[in-house]
């Protein structure tokens, strides 16, 4: 599989602003073909960066809070169960949701919405990524930087609902369960995170 273009990367973010600004032509921005489907799985590490910063500002807030000492902080374990807790919560919902597409009849539009929610990921983890950064450069305080990534948290489930909304091309109570569905998981899989290095 080719790496990643800047071209596809152009693209993609052009059509995320369009499904965030809830209009469908931005589906057409996006690979759905059966390569393309494969390919978005590549988009993870794009998400690397964000992944770090993330890793980095939670290392900060636990020190910040005297929950742990940096020189007893057990990096290792701390950063193994990072990159261990990406790679499962980024084919974990793909996983599922390829099981259960037949039953609940979103077959026929499984591989496009696939595509689109891993590429949607990039311009998701942004206002993480801003929050973040902030918070290790030391420009806003511990209890802020929790208040802003649930008050990103709240935005980017909003957005996944568009997102889910157009590309299963699914009803309300669909779209909900997808998005219901994707951050049960992801609360599930941050908990084995934590129990892996002894949070």
């Amino acid at each position: 599989m080719n790496l990643i273009t800047m071209s596809e990367i152009r693209a993609a973010l052009d059509g995320s602003m369009l499904l965030l600004r809830n209009r469908p032509e931005g589906m057409s921005f996006f690979d759905q073909s059966i390569q393309g489907f494969w390919r978005s799985f590549g988009v993870v590490f794009l998400l690397l960066p964000v992944a770090l910063v993330s890793g980095l500002a939670e290392k900060q807030f636990y020190f910040s809070e005297n929950l742990y000492h940096p020189e007893g902080f057990p990096d290792s374990a701390f950063w193994t169960a990072q990159l261990f807790g990406l790679g499962i919560d980024w084919i974990a919902l793909p996983l599922i949701l390829a099981a259960l597409a037949v039953p609940i009849g979103i077959s026929h539009r499984y591989v496009p919405f696939i595509v689109v929610r891993n590429w949607t990921s990039v311009l998701a983890s942004i206002p993480y990524l801003i929050t973040y950064l902030l918070f290790l450069l030391g420009l806003i305080p511990p209890g802020i930087a929790v208040l802003l990534s649930f008050s990103c948290l709240v935005a980017v489930l909003w957005y996944r609902f568009l997102v889910a909304r157009i590309a299963l091309q699914a009803t309300i109570s669909l779209a909900i369960g997808v998005v219901v569905l994707d951050i049960l998981l992801t609360l599930v899989i941050s908990q084995l995170v934590g129990i892996m290095w002894g949070a």
